[in-house]
């Protein structure tokens, strides 16, 4: 995985030598700019995954570049934490207006900026990635629970769920119906996940029919991946999100060719990938095993 990168925009060097060692030693890749047009220039050519942005800088100032990265189509999905030593309310309500989606006063508690950068790009990951089918969180917010579970090394297990024959139905029925398929398994994952009395899974939408559930408590995912089955032939046997796959009609005198049988419905496909500690070193390995357990059977454990 990526180091996570940082655009950090201070003219006293003291100061933005100290931010960067803080979020450095957190693990974060911290780029720096001397004055507000540099700070412009490289939010353009690194796209960071955060701007922490002082106020007052030479050549351009800190609220000026401001509004030109979330005026921008592209660079506005850059979050940007404000650093000024003007903490009165209306200096506070023309950054935030400006664009800022946070601000910090200097002083400030280095433990409270480390904890804010953190929290920004977790909520800008999240939201950035959300799937507009489902409104579920996407690739990046997956990946970052999943490293959070192995850098402290906790053994935890993630339920890949698709959706069996949904390619064949999608050539078929065509891309709405399809989506309306995918947006049935994103809301009866949620509603299964919401029903459980323990500590809810981390959820996901890889993207098209791909879905993975997170949770340390693997018995918890056994019992939503049972119910989860029940609940999507229950929903597509009375006709939501689409109904199964019929044989295709007879074609000018031609039947289909055998060599291309048509499913016969849709069903979930559902498999465990444990991850003792120490199992997977990297996001990358547990990728590989994902990809593994799409062609795996239906109710295997990995």
């Amino acid at each position: 995985m990526f180091l996570k990168k940082l655009v950090i925009a201070e003219d006293e060097d003291a100061i933005a030598h100290l931010v960067a060692a803080t979020l450095g030693d957190a693990g974060f890749l911290c780029l720096r700019a001397r004055d507000g047009e540099a700070a412009l220039e490289l939010v353009r050519t690194e796209l960071p995954d955060l701007l922490v942005l002082d106020w007052m800088l030479p050549k351009m100032e800190g609220i000026e570049v401001c509004r030109r990265v979330k005026r921008d189509l592209v660079l506005s999905r850059v979050p940007i934490l404000m650093l000024t030593s003007m903490s009165d309310v209306e200096n506070r309500i023309e950054g935030l207006e400006a664009g800022a989606d946070d601000y910090l006063s200097k002083p400030f508690d280095l433990r409270e900026l480390n904890v804010r950068v953190k929290a920004l790009i977790r909520h800008s990951r999240r939201e950035r990635g959300r799937n507009s089918t489902t409104d579920l969180p996407g690739r990046e917010a997956i990946e970052d629970q999943v490293v959070e579970l192995i850098e402290r090394q906790q053994a935890f297990g993630l339920l890949y769920v698709d959706v069996a024959n949904f390619e064949a139905y999608a050539t078929r029925h065509g891309y709405r119906r399809a989506e309306e398929v995918v947006a049935l398994v994103g809301r009866l994952v949620v509603e299964q996940c919401r029903a459980l009395t323990v500590e809810q899974p981390f959820v996901g939408h890889l993207g098209g029919d791909d879905f993975v559930i997170g949770s340390r408590d693997q018995g918890v995912l056994r019992q939503l991946g049972e119910a989860l089955r029940l609940a999507f032939d229950d929903a597509v046997g009375a006709g939501e999100g689409g109904v199964g796959i019929e044989t295709p009609p007879v074609s000018d005198g031609v039947p289909p060719a055998p060599s291309r049988p048509v499913p016969s419905r849709l069903a979930l496909h559902v498999v465990l990938v444990e991850a003792p500690t120490g199992r997977f070193g990297s996001v990358e390995q547990l990728a590989q095993e994902l990809v593994r357990a799409k062609a795996a059977p239906d109710g295997a454990v990995r």
